[in-house]
C-alpha cells in the first residue's frame, strides 16, 4: 500500500510540474545611467545574450519593447521624452528578438515603474491603393531590406528590396511619422526606389543628420512623397481615418540605481 501511495504521488508531483506555465525570460542584471552628452549617437547594439541601448528616451525603449513606431506611443509627457539613458541588459542565455522585446517590458517595469495598456484609436493615415492607371512594381532581385537615404540638396529616398505590399506600407509609415494600411490588393514581393523632396513639417537633414539651411528661393522643388509614388510605382496614399493600436503609459518613474 505504501509503495501505490508513493507512486501516485510521484505521479501527481509530475502532472504538477507539467501544469507550470515557466518564467518569463529575463535579463539578469541591467546598468541603467543618464546620458547628458547631446553630441552622442543614439542607437541599439543587440547581441545573442546582450542589449546595449546608447542614449534613447524611454518613450525610444518603450517603442522597442512593444515594436511600435513613434507616433504609437502616448503618454511619454515631460522627461520620458526628453532625458536620455544608456542601458546595458545582459542576459544568461542567448535569446530571440521576440524574448528581448519581453526581457525588456520586464526590465522597464521592474526599474522605471512603468505600467502601460494597449489602446486602438482613429486617427489621421493613408491606405496605401493602386492608381487609377494601375501599379507598375518591378519584380525582386535581392533580399528583403529597406533602406533610407539623403541626397547632398536634403531630398530622401527610399529603396526597399524584396518586399510586399504591407511591409511597404509599414515603410511608408516611417517615413511619414503617420499610420499606412495596405490596400492595394497586390500579391508577391518587389523591389522599389524613388526619391522626393521633404515638405515644409519634415526637416531637412544632411546625410550626417545635421540640419540644412532652406533652398535658395529660385530653387525648383522635386516631387513630394504622393506625386513620386504615383509617377514612379502608379500607387496612391489617400488620406483616412485608420486604427491605430498603440501604447498608453500609465505611470513611469525615473529608473532606480543599479
Amino acid at each position: 500500500m505504501e509503495k501505490i501511495r508513493q507512486v501516485l504521488l510521484t505521479a501527481l508531483l509530475a502532472m504538477a510540474v507539467r501544469g507550470q506555465a515557466p518564467a518569463p525570460p529575463a535579463f539578469e542584471a541591467a546598468a541603467i545611467k543618464i546620458n547628458n552628452s547631446p553630441a552622442c549617437p543614439c542607437g541599439i547594439s543587440t547581441y545573442p545574450a546582450r542589449i546595449k541601448i546608447i542614449n534613447s528616451t524611454l518613450k525610444f525603449c518603450v517603442q522597442m519593447a512593444w515594436d511600435v513606431k513613434d507616433f504609437q506611443v502616448s503618454g511619454a509627457a515631460g522627461w520620458m521624452d526628453t532625458e536620455h539613458y544608456d542601458i546595458d541588459a545582459v542576459a544568461a542565455n542567448p535569446f530571440t528578438r521576440e524574448e528581448s522585446r519581453k526581457m525588456m517590458q520586464a526590465l522597464l517595469a521592474d526599474r522605471f515603474g512603468m505600467v502601460v495598456h494597449s489602446e486602438t484609436q482613429d486617427r489621421p493615415g493613408y491606405v496605401l491603393v493602386p492608381s487609377r492607371n494601375g501599379a507598375r512594381l518591378p519584380p525582386p532581385i535581392e533580399d528583403p531590406s529597406v533602406m533610407f537615404s539623403r541626397t547632398p540638396s536634403g531630398d530622401r529616398t527610399l529603396k526597399a528590396t524584396n518586399l510586399s505590399m504591407k511591409r511597404f506600407a509599414e515603410a511608408l509609415s516611417t517615413a511619414l511619422g503617420k499610420i499606412v494600411i495596405d490596400q492595394t490588393g497586390i500579391e508577391g514581393q518587389y523591389d522599389v526606389s524613388f526619391q522626393w523632396t521633404p515638405d515644409a513639417s519634415e526637416p531637412r537633414m544632411s546625410k550626417s543628420g545635421e540640419p540644412l539651411p532652406p533652398p535658395p528661393a529660385d530653387t525648383v522643388p522635386g516631387p513630394s512623397i504622393f506625386t513620386a509614388l504615383q509617377e514612379k510605382l502608379g500607387l496612391r496614399l489617400e488620406s483616412r481615418k485608420v486604427p491605430v493600436e498603440g501604447i498608453v503609459i500609465d505611470h513611469a518613474n525615473r529608473p532606480s540605481e543599479n
